[in-house]
Formats: C-alpha cells, structure tokens, sequence
C-alpha cells in the first residue's frame, strides 16, 4: 500500500513538473523568436472568432476539416475583396502622405520657430539653443527612419498575414485534441480543476477578443465617420490607424489621435477645424467609453483598475505593444488561474 502511494505520488509530480515545462517552453518560444508571438496573438484572435462557428457547423453533421476549410474559403474571399477594395485607397493616402511629408516638417518647423520665438519674448534666455532647428532635424530623422524601416515593416506584416491564419487553422483543426491531449497529463486530483478552467479561460478570452475588435471597428467607424463630414485628408488612413491604435489599453486612443490633429495644425487650418478634428476622436472615445466598454468589455474581464494600468506597463516592458495589447487577457487568465488553484486547495482540505 506505502509503495502504490508513492508511486502515484511520483506520477502526479512527473505529470506536474511536465505541465511546467511544456507551458514554459511555449511561452519562452512566444517571446524569444522573431515575430512569433505577433503572429500567435492574431492567430488565437481568428481561432476565438471562428471556432464557435465552427462547432456550430460541426454539430449539423459536417466534419470538423470541412468545416474549418468551409470558414476560411468565405471569410478568406471576403478578406481579399476587402483587401482589393481597400488597398488602392489606402495606398495612394499614404503615397500622398509620403509625398506631402517634407511640407509637413516645413510646417512644423515654422510653428515651432514662432513658438520659440514667443516664448523668449514672455521669458528672456529661456531656450539657449535653435529649438526649430532641433525639431526640424529630430523630424527629418524621424521620417527617414520610419519611410527607410517601411521594407521590414512589410515584411514582417507579410510572414505575419501568411503565419497567422497557418497557425490560427491548426488551432481550429486540431486544438480541442490538443487541449485533451495536454490535459491527459494532468495529474488526476487535478483534472476536474483544470477541465473547468480551461472551459473558464476559453469563455472569457473568447469574449474579450470579440469585445475589443468589436470596439476598434466602431471606434474606427465612428472616427472615419467624423472625418468624412468635416472633409479632412486621409480620413480612411487616420481611421484605421484610430482603430487599430485603440486595442492599446489607456495610451492607444490618444497615440490615435494625434497624428491628424498634428496634421490639422501644420497644415494651418482654423482653431475651429481643429477643435473638430479633436473632436471625432473625442466622440469616438466618448462612445467607447460610455457604451461599450462598460457594457462589453468591463462585463467580460472583472479586473480593478489599478491592476490593469500594473499589469499593462508590465506587458509594455517585457513585450513593448504586442505585451500592452495581451497583458489584460494574460491577466485574466492569471486571475482565474488562481482562483481556481485557491478553491481546490479548500475543497480538498475541507
């Protein structure tokens, strides 16, 4: 009997130390190889969209490859058309973009030539050096670096779009034998903890990553919308890039904003215009922040504000804007990881 019991003692260890380690791995894997956990973030994003549609096709009768393949060739030709629609837009924006770019720096090296100028005329000897010059160098540096960085960025958004759905489709295909697989090792007094927290995670990252994409489409409506009214340049651009900036928890809004109301500045358009301007970004957050994320967002993850601002500057320091965008459901999971090890723990010595 003293020897079965610490045989199945050994077993529960082994299976333990093993779980450790294949989730060590993975996450190491995740944070250390180029572009990998970008492309893992966008593809547990697709995973959590469509695997409910999925099983949902599955339980008519329709085998599981069939019908992951059936959701990629309608969605993947919807993508493409949007890509083809879109594409020639957003391309001759950022054309205009680049093209315009030197008269943007020019612009901004005037208004802050006047700036420098009017505050040595509030504070004498204030600056003690050509602050226009400094900014006009310090932008021209910065554009070269961001048009000569564009070929890297490209290329890392092509390995991203082919990657992403490659892994996003396996998940779909074969991630419920995984789970079972790993949870196989689980030690048994374990097993029913770790069956229910998987159910737990699954439930509530799937919802988060549809309420945050939900809310970076509206927020991006809603801003494209604003534009479009007052007329303002490159409305789509600015859009997209509100949208996407807006998955970036606290700072993603303002670093959305701020782009255009530069714009508008340098370009020299009434003070009126540009409180419009500031103001589709600010009806866009004030939607976000009134409707949905209170009725979304704050629904789904139940964590306190202090812990979010905590845990974000965590992810920006280990994993700069992809560690940001996951730090809240890494968080979450976090949370109800140890939740759910605390009532085992009760349960098993009540």
């Amino acid at each position: 009997m003293m020897n079965s019991a610490i045989q199945i003692a050994r077993e529960r260890l082994i299976k333990t130390i093993t779980v450790i380690l294949i989730v060590t791995i993975c996450v190491v894997l995740l944070l250390k190889v180029n572009n990998m956990l970008v492309s893992f973030i966008m593809a547990f994003i697709i995973n959590y969209l469509f695997s409910p549609l999925a099983a949902t096709i599955e339980r008519t009768g329709v085998k599981r490859g069939l019908a992951v393949s059936l959701i990629y060739s309608f969605f993947g030709s919807i993508f493409v058309c949007l890509v083809i629609m879109l594409l020639p837009a957003i391309s001759h924006q950022f054309s205009s973009i680049k093209y315009e770019f030197p008269g943007y720096i020019e612009g901004a090296t005037h208004l802050t030539a006047n700036f420098e100028k009017d505050l040595n005329a509030f504070v004498p000897g204030m600056i003690t050096f050509d602050l226009s010059k400094t900014a006009e160098t310090a932008m021209k540096s910065f554009s070269m670096r961001i048009f000569e960085g564009l070929p890297g960025l490209f290329s890392v958004l092509l390995q991203t779009m082919i990657l992403a759905p490659l892994f996003a489709f396996f998940m779909m295909l074969d991630g419920q034998r995984a789970i079972k697989n790993l949870l196989a090792i689980v030690p048994n007094n374990l097993f029913e903890s770790a069956l229910n927290l998987q159910y737990q995670i699954n439930l509530q990252i799937g919802g988060f990553v549809r309420a945050r994409l939900l809310e970076a489409a509206i927020v991006g409506a809603v801003v494209w919308a604003c534009l479009l009214a007052i007329h303002f340049p490159y409305a789509l651009f600015f859009a997209i890039f509100a949208g996407i900036t807006n998955l970036i928890p606290y700072i993603g809004p303002v670093i959305g904003a701020i782009p255009a109301i530069l714009l508008a500045v340098i370009k020299g358009f009434p003070g009126l215009e540009i409180v419009y301007v500031a103001g589709a970004f600010g009806v866009a957050q004030l939607i976000d922040t009134i409707f949905i994320v209170p009725m979304v967002v704050a629904r789904i993850v139940d964590l306190h504000a202090v812990i979010v601002i905590i845990v974000v500057i965590i992810g920006a320091q280990l994993a700069g804007i992809p560690g940001m965008i996951i730090s809240i459901p890494v968080a979450s999971i976090l949370k109800l990881t140890a939740i759910s090890v605390y009532q085992h723990l009760i349960y098993r010595h009540a």
